[in-house]
């Protein structure tokens, strides 16, 4: 693959676990504020992500995930790249989850995510350039993998006449 769409594939890669890492801590931090001065009545329970312990549990969830993903992407492992998308899924999921609550108790629409239009085009063009970029680095590791530095030592003798290539070293023997 072309030099400069390596580096552009992987440069994506380490902008979505920067971002990533940056918002789980700032988010997590103001939610975890506001969550202490407000008390939210029990008909309020689908507000679970900004309440109670959930905000801290799940920042925590996603900067590891976060460390993790950049991680693979340095190491160009396709192993590490799973759990981001497994967490995004799952954080997608329960705003879903959120949503059919809110539908049942008869919430506003705009409060909503797949429901208000505007934020639910902003889901799907997210979720699609994710997963793109997801499938992108995993295919990038796995079809050209990066070059593994070895010793690329070659010895010589006195006549060189037949060199031998032992995995990527070259040795230079006399026939």
């Amino acid at each position: 693959m072309e030099r400069y769409l390596r580096f552009y594939i992987k440069f994506q890669g380490y902008m979505i676990g920067m971002i990533t890492l940056l918002f789980s801590v700032i988010i997590t931090f103001f939610i975890h504020q506001e969550s202490q001065s407000i008390r939210y009545p029990m008909e309020y329970y689908y507000n679970f992500r900004f309440m109670g312990a959930a905000p801290v549990v799940l920042g925590l969830i996603w900067f590891l995930v976060a460390v993790s993903f950049l991680y693979g992407v340095y190491t160009e492992s396709k192993q590490l790249l799973f759990p981001y998308g497994l967490m995004y899924l799952i954080d997608l999921f329960l705003i879903a989850i959120r949503d059919v609550i809110m539908i049942w108790h008869e919430q506003r629409w705009y409060s909503m995510v797949f429901t208000n239009i505007p934020s639910a085009v902003a889901v799907l063009y997210v979720s699609c350039y994710l997963m793109m970029t997801l499938i992108a680095l995993s295919r990038l590791f796995s079809s050209d993998p990066k070059v593994q530095p070895g010793t690329n030592f070659a010895r010589f003798s006195n006549g060189i006449t037949n060199p031998i290539a032992v995995g990527d070293e070259a040795v230079l023997v006399e026939a």
